[in-house]
């Protein structure tokens, strides 16, 4: 054989062995080869020294840090969307010195490991010693906070990390420096509180809007976790664009599972408020301005108060100065002022509000129930945005807010949580009578009324039909309860509101298609002259403060 044969068959040798080399890599470090049999695992645990701290510094699953629960020793794993490799990732540890091993006791990642909640039992050991922990397996994404003050109502500096462990993202891991603080009226009361985060800079955080002001809703006192998440998105997937200046107008949330400062915390949502840029105002266009409502009793009539501000308002527009926020204020009680002396002005009233906008919010509220939004002519959580018009004036658009007291839930104040499951019957409407809708359809304007109907047409058709609906409640469902988040939540706040592991969404599903077909009867009624319509509210009993 010549040297250059001798040279060829070598090379080829080389690529054999490379090529299997390079297909084998990491194969010996996957998952599950980490698990033991339970007699091989406790004899290495019987045979050493219980140890904290001194074998392990961090553990990775294909390349990625495991959150850590310092309270219980407990490591999270998200498991990525669409990886193959996900229930058997490669695992790698960072010890403190040579020779520490890793084992599972007797079990790996399954579907139904992961939607029961369970912990897999691990330990890291030498030849001398042993250090326990626990293994949780979630297929949401995890958010970590480090905070370094007391958590109050002020903020305070803090550190995120937040996995995303959506299939195809671009960015899996995102770290920002900022603050937190609490956040809330009543639920700021509940043991398991929301927060608000400040970042640094502006991303695009699970796929929604890039920004850097983000909220963190606790669904405390909601019994299946998903009234504020479920409404708003729906909201915003069928409403939120329907008005005539283009604007989405709409918020959103993704499910999360929290850290605080090395604890475990829960399920939360992640999502943001609406603001200045995305309503398309600015103190420096001063073209506009967004006013938010935090509580009921004021435009009826609107009053002032000693500070020259409307009672149960805020203005959530930054950077006005003194001036502006004055001449704010004077417009809104203009509005409410303007409302009142103009109830049979029916061209006034149109030309004061985005209609189809009006019309989306009054059968919204309708649908899901939102006494905590509107009871009669009082209104509450929603944001009320003035947009200057080409011809000079201002339209009005609403935003629904705080959407946790909804189907069917009602507030009550000396319940457990305020909050009464189910105290609704699916046929209760909610139907909000005020404003120049209101006055519209009561001056019976033909032309606002068909439109109305139309538009409820519309909706059931499409975004509100019952196949469109119960899609995104399965998709919630999986979320909140195939990634084993909603018994981890239980079993952190074991004061907070909760079904049984059975139940599921299955009731709460079942109350959407009656409420369903419950408004389909109110509007039938409506249309064929049966109901008088729009009601006229009686009073003001049993609304909160």
């Amino acid at each position: 054989m010549s040297r250059k044969q001798v040279g060829l068959a070598a090379l080829s040798l080389f690529a054999v062995v490379f090529l299997w080399v390079f297909t084998r890599v990491g194969e010996s470090d996957r998952l599950e080869n980490y698990v033991l049999d339970g007699p091989v695992y406790d004899e290495i645990a019987n045979g050493r020294r219980e140890c904290d701290g001194e074998l392990l510094k961090e553990i990775m699953f294909g390349g990625e840090s495991l959150f850590y629960d310092r309270m219980s020793h407990t490591f999270y794993y998200s498991l990525p969307e669409g990886d193959e490799y996900g229930y058997n990732p490669v695992v790698t540890l960072k010890n403190t010195g040579g020779g520490v091993n890793f084992s599972l006791r007797e079990e790996g990642i399954t579907d139904e490991l992961v939607s029961s909640g369970r912990k897999i039992t691990c330990m890291a050991y030498n030849e001398e010693a042993y250090e326990p922990y626990t293994l949780v397996v979630t297929t949401l994404p995890l958010m970590s906070i480090e905070a370094e003050g007391y958590m109050s109502d002020e903020d305070v500096r803090m550190e995120m990390t937040l996995f995303d462990n959506r299939e195809k993202t671009r960015v899996s891991i995102w770290e920002s420096e900022g603050t937190i603080a609490r956040r809330g009226r009543t639920t700021s009361t509940y043991a398991k509180t929301g927060y608000k985060i400040e970042l640094s800079e502006k991303f695009s955080l699970l796929g929604m809007r890039r920004d850097d002001d983000w909220v963190l809703y606790a669904g405390y006192n909601d019994q299946e976790k998903i009234r504020n998440v479920f409404s708003c998105n729906l909201w915003k997937n069928s409403c939120a664009g329907n008005n005539s200046f283009g604007i989405d107008n709409g918020v959103e949330y993704r499910y999360i599972e929290l850290f605080i400062n090395g604890m475990y915390e829960g399920l939360y949502a992640l999502g943001y408020r609406i603001d200045d840029r995305q309503m398309g105002v600015s103190a420096e266009a001063d073209n506009g301005c967004i006013y938010k409502k935090v509580n009921y009793y004021s435009e009826y009539p609107v009053t002032w108060t000693d500070e020259g501000t409307i009672p149960d308002y805020e203005i959530s527009t930054k950077k006005l100065d003194a001036e502006q926020t004055a001449a704010k204020w004077q417009q809104l009680y203009d509005f409410y002022e303007g409302i009142l002396w103009h109830q049979d002005d029916d061209e006034w009233l149109l030309n004061s509000i985005d209609l189809d906008n009006s019309i989306d919010m009054h059968l919204f509220l309708n649908l899901v129930q939102g006494e905590d939004n509107a009871k009669g002519p009082f209104t509450k959580n929603m944001y009320i945005t003035a947009r200057k018009t080409e011809e000079g004036g201002y339209r009005y658009l609403y935003t629904p807010w705080d959407l946790d007291i909804t189907w069917g839930n009602v507030w009550v104040h000396d319940a457990p949580n305020y909050t009464v499951a189910y105290g609704l019957a699916p046929a209760d409407s909610v139907i909000w009578t005020s404003g120049c809708l209101y006055e519209l359809l009561s001056n019976g304007n033909r032309e606002v009324r068909e439109r109305y109907l139309a538009r409820y047409r519309e909706l059931r058709a499409g975004a509100w039909s019952e196949e469109a609906l119960l899609e995104q409640l399965d998709c919630l469902e999986a979320q909140i309860f195939d990634s084993g988040a909603y018994v981890r939540d239980r079993g952190r706040w074991d004061g907070g509101s909760y079904v049984s592991d059975e139940t599921r969404l299955s009731a709460f599903k079942q109350y959407v298609l009656d409420r369903l077909a419950a408004m389909d009867h109110y509007y039938d009624q409506i249309e064929d002259g049966e109901l008088d319509f729009p009601p006229r509210f009686s009073g003001g009993e049993g609304v909160n403060d």
